[in-house]
């Protein structure tokens, strides 16, 4: 019997799409990219030559309607996810989105409900799921390693604009268009968080632009609007609490996961490293099982659970196989970045509402 063809996939978006996406989706053989577009043709031109992609564009609608795909892969500014997504789903293609997968909770619905009824495959790309650490983390908590959850705690540092001036400012800068840190990194958290210990009932949450205020930032840092800096408090329905607490006013990215169960504990540190903390502090590290570890690629650290998301999604297409997160999970992490935005405006604790 033949094997089936390649999934046919289109490629939204030339700056993390270039990087990450094209080449996971290229070097897998049940994949082959027909179309890329990007806001600016010469780089659309150049993400297509270095993969012997046949099709590049700045129009993503032109894109679309003009090549033959399966699989739309979304990698555009925030304020275009919902743009592109629905064209994609409307010509009942397949969709990964990156995250946060809209502007807003209504977006996110509407999206998720023409998702279902057109009965494709649809995903938000949360491949930080996929690093060994965090899968092993997985793993012990469905195993009941832990016990009931309590507590969990993610501290977040990284050289934001005010910190490192060869920082680039672009869109993510930009609230309007959906940037802020928020939703870049803090969508991430908030999946762990709720892939973890479940449901959030209720948010109080600060948000900071610390760059805005930094002294002696070079001409054009002085167009940040959106938030660089946040601390994020979750109640969660089975009763848990979360902390999140990012900071881009460090020298150096570090970042620190610590999940407290009833029974056991684990810190996560760095994309690898995992253990339980001794008595002194010291971490005891675990080992990543065989079946969780990933190669490293240091050319670009997110491309190796990249590439076990890219595995997976031809299993849901091809088989039915289940993958998460879907628009109608993202949905509820919406409600919890959205509830949290509306937290920072009124100052107070508020319970995730539709």
């Amino acid at each position: 019997m033949p094997s089936p063809a390649p999934i046919r996939v289109l490629i939204a978006g030339s700056g993390f799409g270039a990087k990450v996406h094209a080449p996971a989706f290229a070097q897998n053989p049940n994949f082959t990219i027909v179309g890329i577009a990007s806001g600016h043709m010469e780089s659309a031109r150049a993400a297509a030559a270095s993969l012997g992609i046949a099709y590049a564009t700045d129009d993503w609608k032109k894109m679309l309607d003009e090549v033959e795909a399966d699989l739309v892969s979304i990698v555009t500014p925030v304020d275009l996810h919902y743009p592109v997504a629905r064209a994609a789903l409307e010509r009942k293609r397949h969709v990964l989105c990156e995250k946060p997968f809209a502007m807003n909770t209504a977006q996110a619905k509407e999206l998720a409900a023409l998702a279902k009824a057109q009965g494709v495959v649809n995903v938000v790309n949360h491949e930080f799921r996929y690093m060994p650490a965090r899968a092993l983390m997985s793993r012990l908590i469905q195993e009941g390693t832990l016990g009931r959850l309590e507590h969990l705690a993610i501290q977040d540092r990284i050289p934001g604009w005010a910190r490192d001036p060869a920082r680039r400012v672009t869109w993510l800068a930009d609230r309007q268009r959906g940037g802020g840190f928020l939703g870049a990194l803090g969508s991430h958290h908030v999946d762990a968080i709720t892939h973890w210990a479940g449901p959030v009932r209720r948010v109080f949450c600060r948000l900071r632009t610390l760059a805005a205020t930094a002294p002696g930032l070079p001409p054009g840092h002085q167009a940040i609007t959106a938030d660089d800096c946040f601390t994020l408090l979750l109640e969660m329905e089975s009763g848990a609490t979360a902390v999140v607490d990012l900071f881009a006013g460090s020298r150096a990215r570090r970042e620190s996961m610590e999940v407290f169960g009833s029974d056991d504990a684990f810190v996560i540190e760095e994309a690898r490293r995992i253990g339980r903390r001794d008595a002194k502090g010291a971490l005891e590290e675990l080992t990543i099982p065989a079946d969780l570890d990933l190669p490293a690629t240091p050319e670009m650290p997110l491309l190796a659970p990249f590439r076990v998301l890219v595995s997976r999604l031809h299993d849901a297409i091809r088989e039915g196989a289940p993958l998460g997160p879907t628009f109608a999970e993202g949905v509820e992490i919406q409600k919890v970045l959205d509830t949290a935005r509306l937290s920072d405006q009124m100052g107070t604790w508020l319970p995730i509402a539709d």
